[in-house]
């Protein structure tokens, strides 16, 4: 090879190269581009949250998210885009391959893709129902071992009195339901418009109707136009009572239980609630609502 001849060799290597380098930063760009593209979509934000709620990590719910909008994918490509290190991009893909949420694409190279969301959401919905029957295998499982142990064990009734502070609205509701189906006696209610709104969508009240039937009920709230539907609603016109509750505290109790709902920091009701038999605490808010009695305007009210 004469002298020319290797300098125009060594020429072209060398716009070859600059031609590559330049395309990788071509390609580069396009990447962070689209990297800023998702981490400021706020419909991609969202829902990454929502999936988070039916039991994917963060991670996997941004790999599934990009996958089912984007279409299927080369694991380095995803890796790049969510800025992920590529071991745990795989270690998610499998995951979500696992749980029936994504599936590979045998080409060369191998790329992923997300089921539809749909039958995504179904199959996560499918996974926790079964988890639940699980739990309550176990729970049978756990409660026949129980029986059967020695141990004497006291019975509720021998119990001393208690106090518990109860937090998260599904606490509540679980011992709300549980003074409705128990009460033997009575049940009486004082609840604002928003504890009672609470109380009817959790389904707590549905059968109140019924327990009227058997024991005495009491429903005692403000004359809203969203209290007078829920109780229109729950056929408890002749139960109810309507007077401003505003400063009043709210609560469920029954001739043994109470359930006295508290305000947060914020001053709100309905995360936080009181829960106790003691039978000093109980008469003291019951005692005063027993000579109320329901007055043809209140009625009048309820069934407008």
């Amino acid at each position: 090879m004469t002298m020319i001849e290797h300098l125009l060799d060594e020429k072209n290597r060398m716009l070859t190269e600059m031609v590559h380098a330049s395309k990788g930063k071509t390609v580069l760009r396009n990447v962070e581009a689209f990297k800023i593209g998702i981490e400021k979509s706020s419909d991609f934000k969202e829902v990454c949250k929502a999936l988070i709620k039916f039991g994917l990590s963060k991670n996997e719910a941004r790999v599934f998210t990009y996958l089912a909008k984007y279409g299927e994918q080369k694991a380095h490509k995803i890796s790049k885009v969510l800025s992920l290190h590529r071991t745990e991009t795989y270690k998610i893909l499998k995951r979500l391959e696992e749980r029936g949420l994504a599936y590979r694409i045998l080409d060369k190279p191998i790329k992923f893709a997300a089921v539809p969301i749909d039958k995504a959401l179904e199959n996560l919905v499918q996974e926790e129902k079964q988890k639940i029957k699980r739990l309550e295998e176990e729970k049978q499982k756990i409660i026949e071992k129980w029986n059967s142990m020695t141990i004497p064990v006291e019975e509720e009734e021998a119990l001393s009195e208690f106090i518990q502070v109860l937090k998260g609205r599904n606490q509540i509701c679980i011992k709300a339901s549980e003074i409705i189906e128990n009460a033997e006696d009575e049940i009486l209610i004082v609840a604002s418009n928003e504890n009672l709104l609470q109380l009817f969508y959790a389904g707590v009240m549905d059968d109140l109707s019924e327990r009227a039937k058997k024991v005495r009920v009491r429903l005692v709230t403000d004359s809203s136009l969203r209290s007078t539907y829920i109780i229109k609603k729950l056929g408890l016109k002749k139960n109810s009572i309507f007077i401003n509750v505003e400063h009043m505290p709210s609560f469920i109790l029954s001739e043994k239980r109470l359930l006295l709902f508290l305000e947060d920091e914020n001053g709100r009701e309905g995360k936080r609630a009181l829960w106790t038999n003691q039978k000093g605490i109980i008469d003291s808010l019951r005692i005063p609502f027993l000579n109320l009695k329901v007055s043809s305007i209140h009625v009048q009210a309820c069934g407008a």
